[in-house]
């Protein structure tokens, strides 16, 4: 039992450390022996926990698309107002980019380095995450909240609005991210212009 945690402690260790290094350095560039010496043991080691620098990178962004969709799916599935629900859902998935900015960056920019078969998995992935927000968006339009407009270019203005803030979002020199959802929220239902 105790060697079955040390090897999931371990295992977790790469990943994060692998995350970090993919995040600073891009993934062509950080290595293995990279990887290995910031978890403190030998390259050899890593493949006792992952075939290549390809697994890890899946397993990374695995890992972050899954526990965006648990929170996509929670806070769609609230039994608040609907229109707060969706409010909740973008202020969830924006906490997602401040928690892990790394994580955004590399989904975003890096699964471009994965085999087709994973690239698949991949895209399978953000068609669910795309698919739960023009979904809710149908209902709400069905309900007579949103008007009638294409709900597939809602659902990726809403995406492209969240995905970008792994540029330029800093806890330190921007708007808190609860601010910042709000205003995306906001942006998304009213524009920008004085009615």
């Amino acid at each position: 039992m105790k060697r079955d945690e040390s090897t999931l402690n371990r295992r977790r260790k790469i990943l994060d450390e692998a995350t970090k290094l993919f995040y600073e350095q891009g993934y062509q560039k950080a290595s293995l022996r990279d990887i290995a010496a910031k978890v403190g043991i030998t390259q050899a080691a890593i493949y006792y926990h992952f075939k290549n620098k390809e697994e890890i990178l899946f397993n990374i962004i695995e890992e972050k698309s899954n526990n965006l969709i648990f929170l996509l799916k929670s806070s769609f599935s609230q039994k608040k107002d609907p229109l707060d629900n969706l409010k909740d859902a973008i202020l969830e998935h924006s906490k997602t980019i401040r928690s892990s900015k790394s994580g955004a960056k590399i989904i975003l920019e890096d699964k471009r380095h994965l085999s087709d078969d994973l690239k698949k998995h991949v895209r399978d992935k953000e068609r669910i995450v795309f698919n739960m927000y023009k979904e809710y968006l149908e209902k709400l339009q069905h309900a007579g909240i949103v008007k009638k407009c294409d709900l597939g270019v809602a659902a990726l203005s809403i995406l492209g609005m969240i995905n970008w803030l792994y540029h330029w979002y800093n806890p330190v020199k921007s708007l808190p991210i609860e601010t910042i959802a709000e205003q995306i929220t906001d942006n998304f239902f009213h524009g920008i212009l004085v009615q």
